[in-house]
């Protein structure tokens, strides 16, 4: 019997999840690049089956407002443009350039094919009149949503390589305790090791944690593959050196070890047909304390009703939810101990055990268009001259 033959037939991913992409005023607008380029990534989270695909689902486009500095009473100096308007002010020009970045947006959701294969595919708009912060304008738009599951993706957060979104629903719908799996990056490849800041005690029972379920023995041919991990280096040759000592380094850490020596599975006798084809990939997901706003899946109601419960005080008006939930975690943890003060929150980071990140950050304070860059280069090319 082959590996496909022991799972259940799967229903459509857009039945369960819904894509939240969240938006404000940069640099780049009005132009549409940004999201372009982030959106073309998407790619990455489909399955190989095509009635699944990651790219059917739902996306709610969340744009946040805005304040003027010269009118609102709150200003106040900022280090420069990307630090004020990561605060949500803006200048006459800059509120301009935002206002018809929303009409370009609309436009192109209006005019967007009815087939997966168009990156809007499927997608509204929600536009804010007045700024909320990310924590707060996410938690409009998970008001919204309908399906029991939610994939957050801010507009400069990528997928860098192939992602088991589906997946990670799966293993989530048949998990009840997971209720938060962040997409891994490279700032938490060995999250494990940062958690001995906490003691040995935390660590140890983080370590006993982990969690790998059935749902994600996946495809070697597609993760913890040294030849996958090359075309990665491939796309991105300036990186190719760094990724691949990162690489070298996440597979001779102590800590990860054990779990990349246990990832590579047999399968059943006679499947595939080239090498390497007869493996299957056992992921894993790693308890984790701290709740990135990088890419993640979560349980729509862990949202609504935990994180963004008034009473908690969980999330701050104008910051981002990791600002203040994950110091709650730890504290919850400290106080509570681990079962119970980690189970409330089931927070948890996808790992293939490949030694590189699922995900990539473009900076979209810090993004410019093509255009923006010519312009950038002459007033550079200006200031040498003279």
């Amino acid at each position: 019997m082959s590996f496909a033959e022991h799972l259940p037939p799967t229903p459509a991913l857009s039945s369960s999840l819904t894509i939240i992409i969240t938006t404000s005023p940069v640099r780049s607008n009005p132009s549409l690049a940004l999201l372009h380029e982030t959106f073309a990534t998407f790619q990455f989270g489909n399955s190989s089956q095509t009635t699944t695909n990651f790219t059917s689902c739902k996306k709610i486009i969340v744009c946040d407002g805005f304040r003027q500095k010269h009118t609102d009473s709150t200003s106040r100096k900022h280090s420069g443009t990307k630090a004020a308007m990561r605060s949500g002010f803006v200048d006459d020009e800059q509120r301009e350039n935002y206002i018809k970045f929303k009409a370009n947006l609309a436009d192109r959701v209006k005019s967007a094919s009815t087939a997966p294969e168009d990156d809007f595919y499927n997608t509204t708009i929600l536009e804010l009149q007045s700024r909320h912060g990310y924590g707060f304008a996410l938690k409009e738009a998970v008001k919204t949503v309908e399906t029991q599951f939610v994939c957050v993706i801010q507009h400069d957060r990528t997928f860098m390589r192939r992602t088991p979104i589906l997946e990670v629903v799966k293993a989530m719908e048949n998990d009840g305790a997971v209720k938060y799996v962040g997409i891994l990056m490279r700032s938490n490849l060995v999250y494990l090791d940062q958690t001995m800041k906490y003691g040995k005690a935390i660590f140890g029972q983080m370590e006993r944690a982990i969690k790998r379920p059935k749902e994600l023995l996946l495809n070697s041919r597609e993760y913890n593959n040294k030849s996958v991990c090359e075309e990665l280096y491939g796309r991105f040759p300036r990186c190719g050196e760094k990724y691949r000592a990162l690489r070298e380094q996440y597979r001779a850490n102590l800590t990860y070890r054990k779990l990349v020596e246990t990832s590579l599975v047999p399968s059943g006798e006679g499947e595939g047909d080239g090498e390497g084809e007869k493996e299957k990939v056992q992921s894993s997901l790693i308890p984790t304390l701290f709740w990135s706003d990088n890419i993640h899946v979560a349980v729509t109601a862990h949202y609504r009703d935990f994180v963004f419960d008034e009473a908690k005080k969980l999330v701050a008006r104008g910051g981002f939810v990791e600002d203040k939930i994950s110091q709650v975690m730890v504290e919850q943890v400290k106080e509570k101990g681990f079962e119970e003060g980690f189970g409330m929150f089931g927070c948890y980071l996808l790992d293939d055990h490949a030694g590189v990140a699922f995900t990539g950050h473009i900076d979209g304070g810090s993004y410019l268009t093509d255009e923006l860059k010519s312009v950038a280069k002459g007033f550079n090319d200006i200031k040498l001259e003279e």
